[in-house]
């Protein structure tokens, strides 16, 4: 079935002819005429929306048949139970009870296009690494006038001169139950198990998260450690591209040595190339995006910015882009930044790459934030989040038209209160209407997972996707992946076919339920 162009015009004559159909329904008495208009109405909505334009093969069909059947037993069982309407946190156990996230463990998803660096992969590794590498310290003490808080952690060659900076090997040997007592370090670091409270405390408390591990981030044998610990994450549950938001960083070893984004960037490139060897998956592949916090003020902004169009150039096959992060309700919009954007748009225009944008826009509940108007103006190439967009007809049919991809994070949104329940979220609308979607786990290490397993899950139950609807995403996000050129993409989209037919044949093994 062709999928139209809400602008074409047989989709003009399309929503005439459900126009037609809605009126003789409403004179029919044949119960069997009823049923078949009933049927064209339901197949014309049908035919415009994502996945439409996906014609199964006869495995396919055969394994949308088995897919379809399980999700809707599970359904029926978990009906007084649903994980759709549930917090993330407390619906976790449940998802991993059932059928469908097994399967969907298995599911060749393509990229990750939506994930911060310092949150990207689970935060085991830094306690059970990061935090037993000699010269460790945790802070024990309060000082927010120097940016310290309770809980911080730093390496240092010798004891620093502020003693509430205390070794945390000191620290273990002084509690009865050290597995006990890192479970405990681990937990803070999440938002597992809190008592959040209201929209602002919970981004504060967020927020402090990312302060409290900077200190082990930024630290080089944990900095490269834990981008490899990404990669096997990643690899385990089936995702074969990711493009990180990472914020510009100072990074440090216990020689005094300091080292910024050119070396980290310096040191992805090498570790990409490591891993495509090490799993022989030479469709693997990583990008950046630099990022600052739109608190920043708009010279921090524009340096920033010159040095990302400059890492852009020097390392175009890796950085691509720049975007601005943070709460959009307390930071800087974007138009306060318009005239910095504008100056290296301009210089873009003199270099062999631009700097293009992936801005966050529409990650708000407030109807008066403008953020979306300026992405798409200052041609975003994708935008994050954007869970104001289906309330801008327009703006909905400019990303349309231009092909921007929404980085959706289904798991991210409801933890952060901006959607309750799954099946009420604003992107099932945009997939449904054709808009470019994708999902993204954003900071899946807070929220205690990693990947995309449960992102895919939450959306596919609670919208009612089948193998097309899956497969389109897992497409989209291929389609909206920055790739640094044809070859490279060509290979990505080679390479998710084999994996998604061994996928098919996969489900093509199982038993559906009986009742």
């Amino acid at each position: 079935m062709q999928k139209c162009s809400n602008t074409s015009k047989e989709c003009e004559q399309l929503f005439n002819s459900i126009f037609k159909i809605a009126i003789n329904v409403v004179s029919a008495q044949d119960v069997k005429q009823y049923l078949s208009e009933r049927k064209k109405l339901s197949d014309a909505e049908n035919a415009i929306k994502d996945g439409a334009v996906i014609h199964l093969t006869p495995a396919e069909q055969s394994a949308n048949a088995i897919f379809t059947a399980i999700l809707q037993y599970e359904e029926l069982l978990l009906s007084n139970n649903d994980p759709s309407g549930i917090n993330f946190f407390n619906a976790k156990e449940v998802i991993e009870s059932t059928q469908i996230y097994s399967i969907l463990k298995k599911l060749p998803k393509g990229s990750i296009l939506h994930v911060h660096q310092d949150s990207s992969a689970t935060y085991d590794y830094l306690i059970d690494v990061g935090t037993y590498l000699p010269n460790c310290y945790i802070y024990m003490g309060s000082d927010p006038e120097n940016g310290l808080a309770y809980g911080d952690y730093h390496f240092f060659a010798s004891q620093p001169s502020d003693t509430n900076w205390v070794q945390i090997s000191q620290v273990r040997q002084s509690v009865s139950n050290v597995t006990a007592f890192d479970d405990m370090l681990l937990t803070n670091m999440t938002l597992l198990g809190r008592d959040n409270g209201d929209y602002v405390n919970l981004w504060r408390k967020f927020d402090a998260i990312f302060a409290r591990v900077s200190g082990l981030m930024t630290y080089v044998p944990i900095t490269i450690g834990y981008m490899q610990h990404l990669i096997n994450q990643s690899i385990e549950d089936n995702i074969q591209h990711i493009e990180v938001r990472k914020c510009f960083s100072d990074y440090y070893d216990l020689q005094g040595n300091t080292y910024n984004d050119t070396w980290f960037t310096q040191q992805m490139i090498q570790l990409i190339q490591q891993n495509r060897i090490t799993f022989d998956m030479p469709e693997l592949s990583l990008k950046i995006i630099g990022c600052d916090g739109r608190h920043s003020n708009q010279s921090v902004v524009y340096d920033h910015m010159e040095y990302a169009l400059e890492l852009r150039n020097q390392y175009p096959g890796i950085y691509i882009g720049y975007d601005l992060v943070g709460p959009e309700d307390e930071g800087y919009p974007l138009i306060y930044f318009i005239d910095q954007f504008m100056d290296i748009m301009q210089k873009g225009d003199d270099k062999d790459y631009p700097l293009d944008f992936y801005f966050h826009a529409g990650e708000t509940l407030l109807y008066n934030n403008t953020n979306l108007y300026d992405a798409i103006l200052l041609n975003s190439k994708r935008i994050g989040h954007g869970i104001q967009l289906s309330k801008h007809p327009i703006l909905m049919q400019m990303v349309k038209d231009n092909d921007i991809g929404i980085e959706v994070c289904p798991i991210s949104n409801q933890v952060l209160e901006y959607v309750d329940n799954f099946r009420a979220h604003p992107a099932f609308d945009l997939f449904n209407q054709g808009l470019p979607v994708t999902i993204s786990p954003d900071d899946p290490a807070i929220f205690g997972y990693y990947g995309l397993t449960y992102d895919f899950y939450e959306v596919v139950t609670a919208w009612g996707l089948d193998i097309s609807g899956v497969k389109q995403l897992a497409l989209n996000s291929l389609a909206q992946s920055a790739y640094y050129n044809d070859t490279e993409r060509d290979l990505a989209l080679t390479s998710w076919i084999t994996k998604w037919n061994t996928f098919i044949d996969y489900v093509n093994t199982l038993t559906p339920p009986s009742n």
